[in-house]
């Protein structure tokens, strides 16, 4: 039977968010992606989607300049090689590209990652975190990880149940090196407006806060 392979990536997020997490969870990696491809051409999560704007944030595609955040020394990463069926990853595709067709629906749950940290859970539609996008991505391909059925799964867990499939750890920018890789898209680092950014970031926690109450 022929093999294909997708690819789960842990980043230990230098963000602020992310050093939070690790502070609590007391794990070095907080941030999660999925990739199609070894390379990392087609790498998708929840997160931000410019540098300067954390708030604004949803279903969006990486590359390996926004998950370094621009540090010159790169980010350690731990990354993941799935193998699953022709079936199974032309699946995986079909959902990628619902997510890319209806991405406006698609945020970033802001109140899920700070309820992260307690007992309590704070679901809203079409809303998810990284490590929850990533988790139900494995999942809907019928995968039987049981720990990866959570709705609220921390990175070192998803390591436990994947650790039979880890293909690499060490630094992103080491990984890089003999891969064509994609760049970071042009305007991550751009600064925008701060009224535009108060305004856009107010508009997202609305919109969430809706979405849970109304």
């Amino acid at each position: 039977m022929q093999k294909k392979y997708i690819y789960v990536i842990l980043t230990q997020s230098l963000t602020r968010p992310g050093k939070i997490i690790q502070k609590f969870t007391g794990g070095k990696y907080s941030h999660a992606s999925i990739s199609l491809d070894k390379d990392l051409n087609e790498m998708y999560s929840f997160a931000r989607f410019k540098y300067h704007t954390p708030l604004v944030a949803g279903f969006t595609k990486e590359s390996i300049g926004s998950l370094s955040l621009g540090h010159e020394d790169g980010v350690d990463v731990k990354i993941f090689r799935i193998p699953v069926t022709v079936s199974q990853y032309e699946k995986l595709e079909r959902n990628i590209e619902y997510f890319k067709t209806h991405s406006a629906r698609y945020k970033y749950n802001l109140f899920g990652l700070i309820f992260y940290l307690t007992p309590f859970e704070f679901n809203i539609k079409d809303a998810y975190i990284c490590t929850e996008f990533v988790s139900k991505c494995i999942a809907s391909l019928g995968i039987k990880k049981k720990k990866l059925w959570k709705n609220r799964i921390s990175p070192d867990e998803m390591i436990m149940a994947l650790r039979e499939y880890e293909y690499y750890c060490g630094n992103l920018f080491e990984y890089a090196k003999t891969l064509k890789h994609n760049s970071c898209p042009s305007d991550f680092f751009e600064k925008d407006n701060p009224f535009i950014i108060v305004a856009k970031s107010i508009k997202q926690i609305c919109i969430l806060l809706y979405r849970k109450f109304i």
